[in-house]
């Protein structure tokens, strides 16, 4: 005899949440393995080849393949974004016009793991338009933090996405267009120049070192 309360049918007695979890699933369920992966791929860009890790959240991760071979582009991603790498399926949208200098696409960027001062620095430094540049201390004060120059200029010389966050066209005061004093650069100052002249900046050609904040 059962107690009060109890049924005779044991399938009657699960949670009714647990209890759906015996059906098939849906056949429009996402890949979850998604959420536990990126995906890279070698890309051309206006640098030259590089490197590229995405996820289901957006472009996560970009490197010169110039500077790092393929596994140490794999093993720097895992150190900055914690997830395991695998071959893409697919290139995010609008990721290839960017890498070419179309300064309208907008792939979606994975800034995960950042701290708001840093996704900040960033998202600001991402609405300078393309032939303009903007000192360091511009980006500070965007973000609110205007005596923050030195910690502005260290996150974006490890800016983790690259060309896609142009990072190249924050300058040193007094530097930038006209006077070739561009500033260090994650990929080398000629590359910065490069990047500013194919964005219509006329920059000077010398290269004065600076002892700016990057």
């Amino acid at each position: 005899m059962n107690s009060p309360g109890m049924t005779t049918s044991g399938a009657d007695s699960i949670d009714p949440v647990l209890a759906g979890l015996a059906g098939l699933a849906p056949t429009d369920t996402p890949d979850l393995t998604a959420r536990l992966f990126d995906g890279w791929f070698r890309a051309a860009s206006l640098i030259g080849p590089v490197w590229v890790a995405a996820g289901s959240d957006g472009v996560s991760f970009l490197r010169a393949a110039a500077e790092l071979s393929e596994d140490d582009f794999r093993a720097a991603h895992r150190r900055r974004v914690g997830r395991p790498l695998r071959p893409a399926d697919v290139v995010p949208e609008g990721l290839e016009a960017a890498l070419r200098g179309d300064a309208t696409a907008r792939p979606r960027l994975d800034l995960r793991g950042l701290t708001d001062f840093q996704r900040d620095v960033l998202a600001a430094t991402r609405t300078i338009p393309a032939g303009e540049t903007r000192p360091y201390a511009w980006v500070a004060a965007e973000v609110g933090r205007p005596g923050a120059v030195r910690a502005a200029g260290t996150v974006l010389a490890t800016n983790p996405v690259p060309l896609l966050v142009p990072c190249h066209r924050v300058v040193p005061s007094g530097g930038g267009v006209g006077t070739g004093a561009v500033g260090r650069y994650i990929f080398g100052t000629p590359a910065k120049q490069r990047l500013l002249r194919a964005e219509g900046a006329a920059i000077a050609t010398s290269t004065p070192e600076e002892g700016s904040a990057r």
